[in-house]
């Protein structure tokens, strides 16, 4: 699933899910947070990168900017909590528990033509 038009007033998007990736990825999301919105963490049984792209937030006490990154590992719950308006990229991703259970998620290419 590719999203290429956004719908201003929502405030998440899934830019990919794993279908179209390798099994340790579940999805890749976009949110636009507005200021005092919580996004919950590491609660989903996936380990989560967040990329703060724009504006600022706090988790766990900890204030974050753009360029920032926060890990939450899978079972670490914890609460994002927009302090601006915010943009974030949200990477999930799979504990090793769950991958090692999927069937393998490999390109279509040639493998002579898999390496960049």
């Amino acid at each position: 699933m590719i999203i290429s038009i956004i719908d201003p007033d929502d405030y998440w998007g899934c830019l990919i899910r794993r279908g179209m990736l390798h099994s340790e990825t579940e999805s890749v999301e976009h949110w636009a947070l507005t200021p005092g919105q919580d996004l919950g963490l590491g609660n989903q049984g996936v380990h989560e990168a967040v990329i703060i792209l724009t504006g600022a937030a706090s988790y766990q006490g900890q204030n974050l900017t753009a360029g920032n990154m926060l890990l939450a590992p899978a079972g670490e719950a914890g609460t994002l909590t927009a302090l601006t308006a915010t943009q974030i990229l949200n990477i999930r991703a799979y504990p090793e528990q769950v991958t090692k259970l999927l069937p393998a998620r490999v390109p279509e290419l040639p493998e002579a033509e898999r390496a960049i």
